[in-house]
């Protein structure tokens, strides 16, 4: 029998993401982007363009200065204020009451104090681990709006089949609920769907088919079973997720019970509460 290795913790998502080598490297590309030229050092705007042809993404000036700040070579009155002040052991309150600065613009002359916070992209490429998780968010928002203006559009099936697909891609690994609250997830292989908790497959073919019938009655699916097809009971709150199947007036879509997206039924609602949270899309 194989011995069970155990692991501390969660892995990492992206193991050999290094977040110190990188400050390192983005701190020494700022540095060198921050020499003067005819004793006029370059503005932040500047810095910021020049890093951003250098594949260090989602800079703007005020990360510039802190970057600069945080190396010990940014020069102003204000950096020159704050800093002694701050290394004298102050708190942000006392040097905002000290030189009548607000506390936001206290903590921007501030050094970083651990890493550099959301990079959408580093030296070499490699997108960090909060810039993806913003994407995949956007993205997903993006295609759930997408997809509920091309089911308001007559016709053209087959460009709802191929952006529907394409939501799915985007939906890996996001936990659902069926009706009777068992979580869930899938990921695709091919042009099949395996859910987490079914042992079979579901074809594209048998989604698409769902998706025709969800249609055909103009989204006002009851339940599961009324889809009439294999995997309807993870199919229908997928197809709720993105906005195929809508809702009866007593029913509220979109309740979160721990983070996780579930629909569930309110007796006594005046109104259907939209999504706009980050949490509800990530």
């Amino acid at each position: 029998m194989k011995k069970r290795e155990w692991v501390a913790g969660k892995p990492k998502k992206k193991p050999d993401y290094d977040s110190e080598q990188i400050t390192e490297e983005v701190l020494s590309a700022a540095v060198a982007a921050y020499q003067p030229v005819e004793g006029k050092y370059p503005s932040l705007q500047v810095i910021a363009d020049e890093l951003d042809r250098q594949g260090i993404k989602g800079l703007n000036p005020l990360k510039v200065r802190k970057l600069l700040i945080t190396a010990g070579v940014y020069k102003s009155p204000v950096a020159a204020s704050v800093l002694p002040l701050w290394n004298a052991g102050m708190s942000v309150q006392e040097i905002q009451e000290q030189l009548n600065l607000s506390r936001a613009s206290v903590h921007s002359y501030l050094p970083y104090s651990k890493v550099i916070y959301k990079l959408d992209e580093v030296p070499g490429g490699e997108r960090s681990v909060n810039a993806d998780r913003q994407k995949l968010f956007r993205d997903r928002k993006g295609a759930v709006k997408q997809m509920r203006d091309l089911l308001d559009e007559p016709g053209d099936s087959e460009r709802l089949e191929e952006h529907m697909w394409d939501t799915l891609i985007l939906f890996q690994g996001y936990t659902f609920l069926t009706a009777k609250g068992l979580k869930f997830t899938y990921t695709l292989k091919g042009n099949e769907v395996f859910f987490s908790r079914k042992e079979k497959s579901v074809t594209r073919a048998t989604v698409d088919l769902a998706l025709q019938k969800a249609v055909e009655k103009e989204g006002m699916v009851s339940g599961p079973k009324k889809l009439d097809c294999f995997g309807a009971s993870y199919l229908y709150p997928v197809f709720q997720r993105l906005g195929i199947i809508k809702v009866k007036e007593n029913i509220s879509w979109h309740h979160w019970i721990h983070g996780i997206y579930r629909p569930y039924v309110i007796l006594n609602t005046s109104c259907i509460q939209a999504p706009y949270s980050r949490r509800f899309w990530n």
